[in-house]
C-alpha cells in the first residue's frame, strides 16, 4: 500500500511539474515575437532597436525573418509561421478576407505624405508628360499597393486610371528594366528604386509626396491570435520600434552603415540616399484606411463590408 501510494505521489509530482514546465513555455513563449518583413527602408528603426538594446530594454525577444517578396511575406503569416509583418493596408484586407484575422496595430511610415515616396516615372528619352499617359503602357505590379497608388496618382492628375494600359510586372527590378530599356512608357516605383531610375534618366511624372493626399502608407499588423495572446511583447515591440525611429531620426547619418547594410540600396545611391526619418508613434487615419477599402470594392477585389475597426486595432498604442 505504501509502494502504491508513494507511486501515486511521485505520478502527482510529475504531472505538478509537467504543467510548471508548460506554464514556464507558454510564459517564454508570450515574450517572444517572430516579425517578418521585408528589405524596406522603412524597417530601419527594427534592426537601430536591435543594435541599440532597445528589445532587450523593453523586455521583448525578437526573431526578424526576412522575406524578398509580399507573397512569401504574407503566406508565412497565413501559416503562423510568424505572428506579425511590416506591410500595407491592402494586405490586411486580403489576407483578413483570406480567412486568417489580422489587424494593424501601428503605422510604420506614411504618417505624413513626404514620407515613403513613391513615384510615377517615364522612361529615359521620352517626351510625354502625366496628361499624356492616356493609351501608353504603365508598368506596375497588379492587385497590390503599387496599382493602388498608380491609380491614385493618376485620378489627382484627372485621368481615369482605365485610360492607361496597365502592364503587370511584379517583380520591381524587371520593371526598373523595362522602363529603363523603353519597353514601357512609365513605371509606378518605390523608393530607393524610383531615385535609381531617376539616376539612370527616367523623369518623374508624379511624386506621391508633393500630392495634396496622403495615398501611401506601411502598417505593422498581427494575427488576431497574437494580439488576443501576446498583447504584452506587442506593445513592448511597438515601443522598442518607437524608439529606434526616434533615434534615427535625432542622428540619421549614425546609422547609414547600418542603413547599407540592410535596406536594398542600389550602389550608386548608397551615400546620397538620404536616411529616413520617422513620425511619432501613431494608427493609420481613417480617411486613409477607408480609401484603401473603396479602391479594393471597386476593383472587385474585396467583398467582405470591412470597417475601419476590422483592419486597425488601437488596443495595442492605447497603452503606451
Amino acid at each position: 500500500m505504501k509502494r502504491a501510494i508513494s507511486s501515486c505521489g511521485l505520478l502527482i509530482v510529475a504531472l505538478v511539474m509537467v504543467f510548471l514546465l508548460i506554464g514556464c513555455q507558454e510564459e517564454v513563449k508570450e515574450d517572444s515575437l517572430k516579425v517578418g518583413i521585408l528589405p524596406n527602408e522603412e524597417i530601419l528603426p527594427l534592426y537601430v532597436a536591435k543594435e541599440e538594446g532597445l528589445f532587450e530594454k523593453h523586455g521583448v525577444n525578437i526573431e526578424i525573418v526576412n522575406f524578398q517578396s509580399a507573397a512569401e511575406r504574407d503566406a508565412a503569416l497565413q501559416a503562423g509561421a510568424v505572428d506579425g509583418v511590416e506591410g500595407d493596408l491592402l494586405a490586411v484586407a486580403l489576407i483578413r478576407q483570406g480567412g486568417i484575422p489580422v489587424k494593424a496595430v501601428s503605422l510604420v511610415m506614411g504618417a505624413t505624405v513626404e514620407e515613403g515616396r513613391f513615384a510615377m516615372m517615364a522612361a529615359p528619352g521620352s517626351e510625354i508628360d502625366v496628361e499624356e499617359i492616356k493609351g501608353k503602357k504603365l508598368a506596375l505590379s497588379k492587385n497590390t499597393i503599387i496599382e493602388y497608388v498608380a491609380d491614385q496618382m493618376l485620378m489627382a492628375k484627372g485621368i481615369d486610371p482605365q485610360e492607361v494600359e496597365k502592364v503587370n510586372i511584379a517583380k520591381m527590378p524587371l520593371r526598373v528594366e523595362n522602363l529603363l530599356q523603353g519597353q514601357v512608357d512609365a513605371a509606378v516605383l518605390p523608393d530607393p528604386l524610383a531615385s535609381f531610375a531617376e539616376l539612370k534618366g527616367a523623369r518623374v511624372l508624379v511624386d506621391d509626396t508633393k500630392l495634396s493626399k496622403n495615398i501611401s502608407q506601411s502598417v505593422y499588423f498581427f494575427s488576431d491570435k497574437a494580439i488576443k495572446n501576446k498583447k504584452t511583447a506587442i506593445q513592448n515591440f511597438i515601443k522598442a520600434y518607437s524608439d529606434g525611429a526616434k533615434v534615427v531620426t535625432e542622428n540619421p547619418e549614425k546609422y547609414r552603415d547600418l542603413f547599407k547594410e540592410k535596406i536594398q540600396i542600389p550602389v550608386e545611391l548608397q551615400e546620397t540616399y538620404p536616411v529616413p526619418s520617422f513620425s511619432p508613434l501613431q494608427l493609420p487615419s481613417r480617411e486613409d484606411t477607408q480609401r484603401v477599402i473603396d479602391w479594393l470594392k471597386s476593383n472587385k477585389l474585396l467583398t467582405e463590408p470591412y470597417t475601419y475597426e476590422d483592419l486597425v486595432t488601437d488596443e495595442i498604442i492605447k497603452s503606451i
